[in-house]
């Protein structure tokens, strides 16, 4: 089923886009289930650590850093959360079992695969942002002679092999409680420049929640998506409700459209920036945003 494919490509895309997708990072999901009519929504979202505050992000003069001061290092990685939620939803959807979905990424580890156009030209980006700065990156990206891996170099991973080969029998434990948790953590506290304060208690703490959606009405629609922490469903719900009003099927593509959609978008944004955060830390006018009177005011 469709929650079969969604865990069998994630895997993959681990091994052949590591530069997007990954279970070393975090993950959203709107899940429709046919056979109840039922909507919901999985939270697989990353996390600050327990001991991060609100200094995490402040140099010792109390400015803040400068974004890529910021990036580089083990001080910007979240805990990880696709791979609890991968499990997760497999667990309550999936119908192939788990194993067997991880079988191909790790048989195309082992083999190898073409580096792709993409991939090679994030390669060469990052060289200027210290990708290879770190002696692992540096090895399975770089040439021997310092030069970005280029398109159609073929790169194999068989550590990514065994990390999967883990996960194959085990599932998530050895991620969140065992030695990859560990290597995790030593590895965000040990970066040279901009460590970070990850633990394996961070990582043993994590799960993935289920979540309600939020939906906005838009004429004889029910648009839903995620909810918070994330914008995306309120953001978008937001505009769509802001636009409401206007025939823009009939205007069609034009300066008139254009700057409705913009002005739009700009009111939702800036609701975006002055209220929508983590609800499970900060109180959210979740329903308000949504509200057919304010959005007319809007």
């Amino acid at each position: 089923n469709a929650v079969d494919a969604m865990v069998a490509v994630q895997f993959m895309l681990n091994l052949v886009e590591p530069q997007s997708s990954g279970i070393g990072g975090g993950a959203f999901m709107v899940y429709w289930d046919g056979e109840k009519d039922a909507l919901t929504t999985y939270d697989g979202r990353e996390k600050a650590p327990m001991a991060a505050d609100g200094t995490y992000f402040l140099k010792e003069d109390g400015q803040p850093m400068n974004w890529w001061d910021a990036v580089i290092g083990g001080r910007s990685v979240g805990v990880p959360g696709t791979l609890k939620l991968l499990e997760k939803v497999h667990a309550a959807h999936g119908s192939i079992p788990w194993a067997v979905l991880l079988q191909p990424a790790i048989d195309l580890a082992e083999e190898g695969f073409e580096i792709s156009p993409r991939l090679a030209a994030s390669i060469a980006e990052a060289q200027e942002r210290s990708l290879d700065k770190f002696p692992a990156t540096k090895a399975y990206f770089f040439n021997e002679d310092g030069t970005p891996k280029a398109a159609g170099t073929i790169l194999k991973n068989p550590e990514f092999a065994a990390t999967l080969r883990l996960l194959q029998n085990e599932g998530s434990e050895p991620f969140y409680h065992g030695q990859i948790a560990q290597d995790i953590a030593a590895a965000v506290q040990a970066t040279e420049d901009n460590p970070g304060i990850m633990t394996t208690d961070d990582l043993a703490a994590y799960e993935a929640i289920e979540r309600e959606p939020v939906c906005a009405g838009y004429r004889e629609y029910d648009i839903c998506g995620m909810g918070p922490p994330t914008s995306g469903g309120l953001t978008v719900g937001q505009i769509l409700g802001i636009l409401e009003p206007f025939n823009m099927g009939a205007m069609g593509y034009g300066p008139v459209s254009v700057h409705l959609y913009l002005e739009a978008a700009k009111l939702a944004y800036a609701d975006r920036g002055q209220y929508m955060a983590d609800s499970d830390y900060v109180k959210m006018p979740t329903q308000g945003l949504l509200d057919h009177g304010y959005l007319m005011q809007r």
